[in-house]
């Protein structure tokens, strides 16, 4: 019965909430420019993947 109160009291909560939501217009989200740090970031990335995976083949060769 304690369950019941608290789920219908959170439920309660949410009703705001969820009519907020539906009266609000949709906006899209605008996608933010590349900076120079994540494209640093993904240029090591990719060549840390690139070197693991030649370790990986020079391994596997080796047998």
């Amino acid at each position: 019965m304690k369950f019941l109160h608290i789920l219908l009291g959170f439920m309660a909560g949410l009703l705001p909430l969820s009519a907020m939501a539906a009266l609000s217009e949709y906006q899209r989200p605008v996608p933010q420019p590349q900076s120079a740090t994540a494209e640093f970031w993904f240029l090591f990335a990719s060549i840390t993947l690139f070197a693991s995976l030649y370790a990986v083949h020079w391994m596997v060769n080796r047998k």
